[in-house]
């Protein structure tokens, strides 16, 4: 059972959360597989429960083990790098690091965002990520890189950065930068109490991060891409078949990719021959048109189309 980008709609959560678990108990699903983007609430006159939901799904994960999949999205990536992800005047993450700041699980959430996956492939020839196929993909070793990325690379890189400079003076410079003082910034983008704060350097440490080579190569189009909108047609059908050739190599062929993160009409698109955009909620035009993808995993595909028997709703 796949379901993409919930977005702090605890309604929509529910319903799939719920869904699933009817499911399983039946033998007619044995995963449950979420691809991103479950955080951050869009609406922002009404609370954002997105905390709430991710500590349900540890509880999942802790009662059907790893029968339930989260993939990383791009909303939950700022939050390991500690940058402010923003989309016009909204900044969706200051309000989720409150609340991680205010919760004894912090450790627990950051642990499990830290080993979230990026791509999922399957026997029947369907693979998964979050925002679809990017043209650094193209290229089989960056490819690889992607599949066994490792956080850690990047977060001992900055560190190394850190140990070899004076820090207080690189505070000073990023402060500069973002022409506001540290102590601010780090207090509304991270709700750290103070300089005392074992986390006061966090901010620091991200933006470093976030300066490594491979983080604006690969890890940035991997789950900002665009896909056709950025690419054009003709080009996205190209990285999108690069992907699905990569991901089979030593595996069952994969025939069709199943992505989300952009707003279509009703709760799904083909797009560039190979990629089903499936649109579970917020994406959905109209919200109650999103749909999930129920397939025996098992089963090989044998087009894409065979796809579109197997999307269910939990609206109606």
């Amino acid at each position: 059972m796949v379901v993409t980008d919930l977005h702090g709609d605890g309604d929509a959560y529910r319903r799939y959360r719920d869904r699933f678990v009817d499911l399983q108990a039946k033998g007619e699903a044995d995963w449950l597989i979420l691809t991103g983007d479950l955080i951050h609430r869009e609406q922002e006159d009404a609370p954002d429960p997105s905390l709430e939901l991710v500590l349900d799904v540890l509880a999942l994960q802790a009662s059907y083990g790893q029968a339930v999949i989260y993939l990383c999205g791009n909303h939950e990536l700022p939050h390991l790098y500690h940058f402010a992800l923003t989309k016009g005047r909204r900044t969706y993450t200051p309000a989720f690091e409150a609340a991680l700041a205010a919760s004894p699980r912090r450790a627990e959430v950051m642990a499990l965002f830290e080993r979230l996956p990026f791509y999922v492939r399957t026997r029947a020839g369907v693979m998964l990520t979050h925002a679809g196929a990017a043209a650094p993909l193209a290229d089989p070793a960056n490819a690889r890189k992607l599949f066994d990325w490792n956080h850690r690379h990047l977060f001992d890189w900055a560190d190394n950065l850190m140990a070899g400079e004076d820090v207080e003076s690189l505070r000073r410079g990023y402060a500069s930068m973002q022409q506001a003082p540290y102590d601010l910034l780090a207090q509304h983008y991270l709700a750290v109490s103070g300089p005392a704060d074992p986390r006061y350097n966090d901010l620091l440490r991200g933006f470093l991060a976030t300066q490594h080579p491979e983080f604006n190569a690969l890890l940035w189009p991997a789950l900002f891409t665009r896909c056709e909108q950025e690419y054009g047609p003709a080009d996205y059908a190209i990285f999108v078949e690069a992907l699905l050739k990569e991901t089979a190599v030593d595996f069952y062929p994969q025939r069709a990719l199943v992505a989300g993160h952009m707003t279509i009409p009703g709760g799904h698109q083909l797009v560039a021959r190979r990629h089903l955009r499936l649109a579970s909620a917020h994406h959905a035009t109209p919200r109650e048109a999103g749909q999930y993808l129920l397939i025996d995993v098992g089963k090989p595909i044998q087009r894409i189309d065979d796809l579109l028997s197997a999307l269910r709703s939990v609206y109606r």
